[in-house]
């Protein structure tokens, strides 16, 4: 059997004993050292405990114990000086026993195979944790560094009323959501609420982050995907008037959004205005970098990632072309229109399935909200489905947005054949796998974001659906 050495005193260490005793299945059979009678007087039997009590400090009393094999020691005394003197006198004994000691003092033992456990720290940690607004994150399991973190979702959270497959989860995942004191295991239909209280697991770091945009009101777009707004430039494919349009979205964006940064890298530069223009402002700005290696939109995964990327924009041509790269990206890709993008007017969510409107729904409130444009969502509906929960879905949104959302409901008339001619909108689309498809079943699909092709003139963010 297994043997775990226990040297106790104080009041404290009577808890931790008391503990002890009431864990089941141990498997391990306990020898307790203690000095004070006070410190084991418990109401419990256990057969897999055992009582010695002499001076811990005594190398000779010690030594005798130490006839039996055990696999971990514990030192829980009240005393610093007797917390140290045992320590020594044990690894005197045997230098390769792994010893764990409460530590309230923070004492200085440079030792591998002793392990300090901070008492001052956890204490303050769990009373701290009882302030609003701290992140609760587990100490007991795992490493113990903050890789899995309750939140609550709080009332106007950019979190609430979103489908879990609507948050990009990048390096963390939501593992479970506490609801009216039940469990629920995260679905990617499954709605987060105002007051739910999510486990999130992952990177530490990325966590933290995630904790803070919980928190965070709304009109924080585009954050959950990222903080950062990234532009590509290519100055050999792009005409003079698309890398213009490129540039002032860009600019645009970040002044009338919550993106903390943007990044311009502009590949093949030539010689022209633009490269003036470009020149000019990177003079101002750290982040835009002229690229003489790359040639195409390749390889630039990795700086997204590292760079916390929110939102790529990019033009029509080279959407087309590098669609699928676009897709496995998992960000919001914004094709810019025809027009300068300060012109636009209205933001505007063409589609047939409720259930992908409501995946939608909240990116395309919370930047219709920093933007100031008017919301409207043509739902076509040629089978005349009720549609009630939708329109009490988007009622939510637009009272916790304090934005007001159009709803026009159309059963006989395909709202594309009107919209098509405009230039003035900005277009919300699905981008999933679907769009990937070719030209012919593209042709021949009932599904609305599959014609996007349509309104090619527009400005058009299409965003990403697990």
């Amino acid at each position: 059997m297994n043997n775990i050495l226990i040297i106790i005193g104080g009041i404290l260490s009577k808890h931790f004993l008391e503990r002890l005793c009431l864990e089941r299945d141990l498997e391990y059979f306990f020898t307790i050292v203690y000095q004070d009678d006070e410190d084991i007087k418990l109401h419990i039997k256990n057969e897999y405990l055992e009582f010695h009590k002499f001076d811990s400090t005594s190398v000779a009393r010690l030594e005798l114990l130490m006839q039996k094999a055990y696999k971990q020691v514990f030192i829980y005394l009240q005393d610093k000086f007797q917390t140290q003197k045992t320590y020594e006198a044990l690894r005197s004994l045997d230098t390769k026993l792994e010893i764990n000691i409460m530590d309230f003092w923070g004492l200085s033992i440079n030792d591998e195979l002793c392990n300090l456990i901070d008492a001052r720290a956890t204490l303050s940690h769990r009373f701290l944790s009882f302030l609003p607004n701290i992140a609760l994150t587990a100490q007991y399991i795992g490493l113990g560094v903050g890789e899995v973190m309750e939140v609550k979702i709080p009332i106007g959270s950019i979190f609430a009323y979103r489908h879990i497959s609507s948050i990009h989860q990048k390096r963390w995942r939501i593992v479970l959501i506490y609801r009216n004191s039940k469990i629920n295991f995260a679905k990617p239909s499954f709605i987060l609420q105002p007051n739910d209280s999510i486990l999130i697991v992952g990177d530490p770091v990325v966590l933290r982050s995630v904790f803070h945009n919980i928190k965070a009101s709304v009109g924080q777009f585009p954050v959950p995907f990222g903080s950062n707004i990234f532009t590509l430039i290519d100055m050999k494919n792009m005409s003079e008037k698309v890398q213009n349009n490129l540039i002032e979205t860009s600019l645009t964006l970040v002044q009338r959004t919550n993106a903390k940064k943007f990044f311009i890298r502009i590949i093949n530069p030539q010689l022209n205005q633009i490269y003036t223009k470009l020149k000019n402002l990177s003079y101002e700005n750290e982040n835009i970098f002229f690229d003489f290696f790359n040639t195409n939109f390749k390889n630039f995964q990795s700086f997204l990632e590292n760079n916390d990327i929110g939102l790529f924009i990019t033009d029509t041509k080279h959407f087309e072309r590098e669609k699928k790269n676009f897709f496995e990206l998992k960000i919001p890709i914004l094709k810019i229109g025809e027009i300068d993008f300060k012109d636009l007017k209205e933001s505007v969510i063409l589609s047939d399935d409720e259930s992908e409107l409501e995946n939608q729904a909240n990116v395309i409130v919370d930047l219709s909200k920093q933007l100031q444009f008017n919301v409207t969502l043509y739902h076509y509906n040629p089978h005349s489905k009720n549609t009630a929960d939708m329109q009490e879905y988007f009622e939510s949104l637009s009272k916790l947005y304090d934005k007001n959302i159009q709803i026009i409901d159309k059963n006989d008339h395909n709202p594309i054949l009107n919209l098509q001619y405009r230039e003035d909108l900005l277009q919300f689309i699905s981008f999933n796998q679907e769009l990937l498809n070719g030209i012919l079943s593209r042709s021949l699909s009932v599904n609305l974001n599959r014609h996007y092709h349509k309104m090619k003139k527009n400005y058009q963010l299409f965003i990403p659906m697990s």
